[in-house]
């Protein structure tokens, strides 16, 4: 892992940004605190009843229900960290957060469990009161009072939108509805060419679509943006509110820190799995160490882009392996620019053509501030690391405005995620989702991107967690 912002893909990045990387990987594990109690070198002991493959918020949640019902649990984490594609890191005299950030009361599971740590609740202030709305169409800036520009987007998105009541009557059920298969072959380009929307409408629309799946929209399923919708009963508002305004206080890792401190379990760091498989009698695992771990199941809980380094037997079904092949469009860059010069609270928004297609305040000043940026997939085309580089998109909008310093984390060069949030392309939905969540065998698999709900948030992880938790916990019982 490395605190880098280079948003070229693992196949196309050359040697110099690898080397960036893997050098700065133990500075940015450095930034992250364990919890208390947990070690890298837990004892494999045997007769575990569980190992749990993968340390993100699933992991950990489905970990915890195993030991709060009695079970032995083992989790292994290849980093040298728990949390996954959550991860902060010091920016300045700030912590700030490079992967999974936002939470929002419509998110269920997560927010179950911020109530039940007691956790604190911070904002983020461009998105919850932003004083200015700027956006860039045909290449010029356009600015309108903020409730005229919500007003313009409200109208877009709900017609964007409206066959996701047909489509998603009940958002958190598994599965792709028969309305829903009709439309899944469908990106949000497609959708976008058959709404009639004004030059400046449209730009604005792609934008927030664009930011929303991570990635240029063609590669984006119109159907996942159909249960985003759904997830925040068709609001424009709340949608964006959902995506980006309440977060953690004191950072992603306290949370998670709380739920492993919790849990009971042992847990094994810098373990990376490379081989799984199963008989009658159990599962047995090997590390990269070539170390053998054995138990009565499993539960993987990577991202589907890295099911392929593992090598399953007996296989697995078709659709974890044309995933594992296939990756999700969630690609793109999330950057945290450190600015000279007044930066009030405000959002604005470029097309996918771009630098950034979203980028807000996270901390005004009179003197200087911090903006978060996301965009597409840059391929090497800029150095993301370089202030100067991404400086003239920002003045573009704010012409007083120096860029000093920027911070993001590359998740396509991290090799165990090899992506961003997952955003389905078309067609994986209908033709994937079924086996990415099915059971094989001893082998249960959870995560963020096969949740029913919020899939690819931070809710999504505990959501998947806590049913497959549940679902072990019966096999267990039942084997007694």
């Amino acid at each position: 892992m490395e605190y880098k912002t280079s948003a070229a893909s693992a196949a196309g990045a050359d040697d110099s940004a690898r080397r960036r990387f893997l050098k700065l990987a133990s500075t940015a594990a450095a930034a992250s605190v364990l919890p208390v109690g947990v070690g890298a070198a837990a004892p494999a002991q045997p007769g575990y009843d569980v190992v749990v493959v993968g340390g993100g918020f699933a992991g950990v949640t489905a970990a915890r229900e195993l030991a709060h019902r009695g079970a032995r649990v083992l989790l292994l984490e290849a980093r040298n960290r728990l949390g996954g594609r959550t991860f902060h890191a010091n920016f300045g005299e700030r912590k700030v957060e490079l992967g999974g950030t936002w939470i929002h009361y419509t998110q269920p599971h997560v927010w179950a469990e911020v109530m039940r740590y007691g956790m604190e609740i911070a904002e983020t202030p461009g998105v919850a009161h932003p004083d200015r709305v700027l956006w860039m169409s045909e290449g010029k800036v356009l600015e309108i009072p903020v409730m005229e520009n919500w007003a313009l987007l409200e109208d877009a998105l709900k017609r964007f939108h409206a066959e996701a009541g047909e489509v998603f009557e009940r958002p958190f059920m598994a599965g792709l509805s028969a309305a829903g298969r009709k439309l899944d072959h469908l990106s949000i380009a497609d959708r976008m060419a058959a709404i009639e929307m004004s030059p400046a409408q449209r730009d604005l629309m792609n934008a927030m679509m664009a930011t929303n799946c991570h990635g240029p929209i063609a590669s984006g399923a119109y159907t996942e943006m159909l249960r985003w919708w759904s997830l925040v009963d068709g609001d424009a508002a709340r949608l964006l509110y959902s995506c980006a305004r309440y977060k953690l206080k004191d950072g992603t890792s306290t949370l998670i820190e709380r739920m492993a401190e919790d849990g009971g379990f042992d847990v094994r760091l810098s373990t990376a799995v490379v081989e799984l498989s199963q008989d009658a009698a159990g599962v047995s695992l090997v590390t990269e160490a070539d170390e053998r771990i054995s138990a009565r199941f499993a539960v993987v809980a990577v991202p589907v882009n890295t099911t392929g380094q593992i090598e399953f037997s007996p296989p697995l079904l078709p659709g974890k392996t044309a995933m594992a092949k296939e990756h999700h469009a969630g690609k793109g860059h999330k950057l945290y620019l450190k600015v000279k010069g007044r930066l009030e609270t405000l959002i604005f928004f470029a097309p996918e053509t771009e630098l950034f297609t979203m980028v807000f305040t996270d901390q005004p000043g009179e003197d200087g501030g911090v903006l978060v940026a996301f965009g597409p997939p840059v391929d090497g085309r800029v150095d993301l690391n370089d202030p100067k580089a991404v400086e003239p998109f920002v003045r573009r909008f704010l012409p007083h405005l120096a860029v000093e310093q920027v911070l993001g984390y590359d998740w396509g060069l991290d090799p165990y995620s090899r992506g961003t949030w997952c955003t389905l392309r078309p067609g994986q939905f209908g033709k994937h989702l079924e086996d990415l969540r099915a059971r094989e065998g001893r082998v249960f698999f959870a995560g963020a991107d096969i949740a029913t709900g919020w899939r690819g948030f931070i809710d999504g992880a505990i959501e998947s967690g806590l049913q497959v938790g549940q679902a072990v916990a019966a096999e267990l019982r039942g084997r007694a």
